[in-house]
């Protein structure tokens, strides 16, 4: 029984299927990198968008109180109630930030990141 031919071929065998599968695991991180990424750049523009909408509407939205306000008092009155209420938001947004901001925030990079994985595993 001569073994000696068959150490080599099986060695080489092996690097070949170690290499193989390394180029695998490889290909699967950067798919897995272009998918998140993917994810998170459409996150990031739908936020810009949504942002430079929604300012455009509180513009509108407060022009159209002040010149409601104005009909019963002086215009300089609707603008100061008008930035009152803004300082209100500011204040009750800086109160709130850990939940209003920072948590659905971190909520979303850990969904990517670390993916639910269904018990079957």
């Amino acid at each position: 029984m001569n073994v000696s031919g068959k150490v080599p071929h099986t060695v080489d065998r092996l690097k070949e299927l170690l290499k193989k599968l390394g180029l695998l695991y490889l290909d699967n991180a950067k798919l897995t990198v272009t998918e998140k990424l993917t994810e998170l750049v459409s996150a990031g523009v739908m936020l810009i968008v949504t942002l430079v909408l929604g300012i455009f509407g509180i513009a509108f939205l407060s022009g159209a109180c002040i010149e409601l306000l104005a009909l019963m008092l002086p215009v300089w009155a609707c603008y100061l109630i008008m930035g009152g209420a803004f300082l209100i938001l500011i204040g009750v947004l800086a109160l709130l930030k850990k939940k209003i901001v920072v948590n659905p925030i971190a909520r979303f990079i850990s969904r990517l990141v670390y993916e639910q994985r269904d018990g079957n595993e």
